[in-house]
């Protein structure tokens, strides 16, 4: 499971620094110009209905590893990012798919779902239910995109993620309004017991 690529999704609650300080955008520069092995693409943008809460998505060839090499920037980083949190942010590596996740990220608006599964959920069945869920996305007007994959450093209950990249929030609701839609989301909702759903604007930071 070490060498499958993912996606780093950091969830930070944001204090006024976050915005008056140049210190999120430092620690996003240091891992940038950092020489940690498989970095990839980095985005990051603050949830629509929460501004406070920050999102940044880190994709990886592989699970990152922290070695004596990269000791010093990861703590320069965390001391730029503890001084913009009021408290400790929470980390979820994902194994997207398909991966990396570029068209959901690449969209106006960027549709994120966090879901717990129910322990008595039959994973073979419920893959089959996403894969559906997800399907009838692609045809639709205003949709960039989607992925989806698990949680790989969950601890305890099972945690699923995803990505659905949108024109609009509109073109996401009229999507929801449509027969498939009702049809797909059904057994989806079934199968979890609760889920965090909200929109951001990606900004690419990778160059």
């Amino acid at each position: 499971m070490s060498n499958t690529p993912v996606t780093e999704i950091v969830t930070f609650t944001s204090n006024d620094a976050m915005k008056t300080t140049s210190n999120f955008q430092d620690a996003v520069g240091l891992l940038r110009r950092s020489n940690f092995e498989g970095l990839q693409q980095m985005y990051w943008g603050d949830r629509v209905q929460q501004p406070g809460i920050r999102q940044w998505f880190v994709n990886w060839d592989h699970r990152p590893q922290r070695s004596e090499s990269t000791a010093a920037t990861l703590a320069q980083i965390k001391e730029k990012l503890d001084a913009v949190v009021d408290s400790p942010p929470t980390r979820r590596l994902v194994a997207f798919n398909p991966f990396p996740p570029t068209k959901c990220f690449a969209a106006p608006f960027t549709e994120v779902i966090i879901s717990t599964v129910k322990p008595e959920t039959n994973l073979n069945e419920f893959n089959k239910i996403v894969d559906a869920s997800l399907d009838v996305c692609h045809g639709f007007e205003g949709c960039y995109g989607t992925a989806w994959g698990y949680v790989v450093n969950a601890e305890g209950a099972n945690e699923v993620v995803l990505l659905l990249g949108w024109e609009s929030p509109e073109h996401h609701v009229a999507f929801m309004k449509t027969e498939p839609a009702r049809v797909t989301t059904a057994p989806y909702v079934e199968g979890v017991e609760t889920s965090t759903v909200f929109y951001v604007q990606a900004q690419d930071v990778s160059k």
